[in-house]
């Protein structure tokens, strides 16, 4: 499971960077390899059990006033979307921001260097943190609409909402 997430995540690793992704994935430049946390997978479960809540609440929860005749409408459903992806957004910046500060994301991701040790260039930035927040929003948003699809059938009121 864990290189199936990396493998969704880096489908969008042009929007975050390839040295953020090498960190994404656990790489250490102690050890010069990929023996650290591989976010993906904590992030990415995250997500996907996000979704999952979110695509039960709707379908099946009267309760909180979904599964009701009146939210079976396609903005309905594109509300419940975007709050799935916009908490998925938060997180996934989060996290990332979290270590980007604390100094957790390795020098060599972060910086280039000279033969002296000088740095020549910074290579991860504080808004590469929000470019894999948007990258957590489009992947929770492809589960979302992933799960909607599996549990919408056996909704009583919503099996119509997005689509028939």
């Amino acid at each position: 499971m864990d290189e199936i997430l990396g493998k969704i995540y880096c489908w969008f690793e042009s929007i975050f960077g390839q040295n953020f992704g090498e960190y994404l994935w656990g790489y250490n430049c102690e050890t010069q390899d990929y023996s650290g946390q591989n976010i993906f997978n904590s992030i990415g479960l995250i997500a996907i059990v996000i979704s999952l809540v979110l695509v039960l609440a709707y379908y099946y929860l009267p309760l909180l006033g979904f599964n009701h005749p009146r939210t079976n409408k396609w903005w309905n459903w594109l509300i419940i979307l975007l709050i799935t992806g916009i908490i998925n957004l938060f997180i996934g910046y989060a996290w990332t921001l979290n270590d980007f500060l604390n100094g957790n994301i390795g020098d060599c991701l972060m910086y280039a260097r000279d033969a002296n040790g000088n740095i020549i260039s910074q290579l991860i930035f504080k808004k590469d943190c929000w470019l894999f927040g948007i990258t957590n929003f489009i992947v929770s948003v492809i589960f979302f609409i992933a799960w909607s699809f599996v549990f919408k059938w056996w909704s009583r009121n919503c099996k119509h909402s997005p689509l028939l």
